[in-house]
């Protein structure tokens, strides 16, 4: 095209930088949108994967309602970010066409302009190379975009890359066995934050709970209550010293700590399975001690 007008090589170059901004311009707020997506479909398949795994425990509660409504609210959300990504992308389209119709038109009028010194033929291929160029520009902004809005779930991937790991789950040197047949807790100095970059929950705590004791923790609402019960089992590795019995906490694996103690969560929950799975998921207990247990707690 520029072989047959030389002229046209003139307004390419602004075409080609009104492009670039413009798929500058478009890329920053997209890849947000396109995050914002991807995070509001994670609860929906999420959602709707638990309810199937559950089904049956939800028609015997009769729960189906609820769970509709839950997920017809993470929908609602999906379908928001999901609209606004759509919505985004036929902004970018008509801008497109916008700049694509205005330099077809350059290149026509110039062609009537140069009438007399091209043949019909050089006309028409013109057009015609204009029409695809183009389509060619267009195409290679519409694929850079999508490019930029497809890494946003590297980027999540890598994310889970880049989480804090847990401390190993057994050392080599075991704890001494009877590390916790009296159960007394010491905290002295612990600080706890539920994240690397989180703010503190738990600030310079120091307390002893003697064995066998029965302790009551009150506080508001956030107040950190169960973040005493996090640090004990180091959901996060607490600062300071924490002591069970005579052994610290932080020398002991993972699997020996968290073995050795149990906690009764605020909601329930079960494990798929039957109950004596849920109640013995290791078999170290006979069918009577089980028997007995159930009898203690219901009556």
């Amino acid at each position: 095209m520029v072989a047959v007008i030389p002229w046209i090589a003139i307004p390419m170059i602004p075409l080609g930088i009104a492009f670039f901004f413009l798929q500058r311009y478009f890329s920053e707020t997209s890849r947000d949108i396109k995050r914002l997506e991807c995070a509001t479909r994670s609860p929906v398949f999420s959602h709707l994967a638990s309810s199937l795994r559950g089904l049956w425990t939800i028609r015997a509660y009769k729960a189906e309602q609820s769970f509709q409504e839950l997920f017809d609210a993470h929908q609602d959300l999906h379908s928001e970010a999901w609209f606004l990504l759509l919505t985004t992308s036929r902004w970018l389209a008509v801008y497109l066409d916008v700049i694509c119709a205005i330099f077809v038109t350059v290149v026509a009028f110039v062609s009537v302009i140069l009438a007399d010194a091209l043949t019909p033929g050089e006309d028409g291929l013109v057009l015609s190379l204009a029409l695809t160029l183009m389509g060619m520009f267009q195409w290679c902004v519409r694929q850079r975009t999508e490019v930029e809005n497809l890494m946003i779930s590297v980027e999540r991937v890598m994310g889970y890359l880049d989480l804090e790991k847990e401390a190993p789950w057994e050392y080599k040197d075991h704890p001494p066995p009877p590390w916790t047949n009296e159960g007394r807790i010491r905290f002295d100095s612990v600080y706890f934050r539920h994240t690397l970059d989180g703010p503190l929950v738990l600030k310079k705590l120091t307390a002893v709970i003697e064995s066998r004791k029965k302790v009551g923790i009150v506080g508001r609402t956030g107040a950190g209550k169960s973040s005493v019960f996090s640090a004990v089992f180091r959901l996060s590795e607490p600062e300071g010293l924490l002591w069970v019995d005579q052994y610290r906490i932080e020398l002991a694996g993972l699997h020996n700590l968290r073995k050795k103690m149990s906690i009764i969560l605020q909601e329930p929950v079960l494990f798929m399975g039957t109950m004596k799975k849920n109640l013995d998921p290791f078999n170290e207990h006979t069918d009577k001690e089980l028997w007995n247990a159930l009898e203690e707690v219901i009556y």
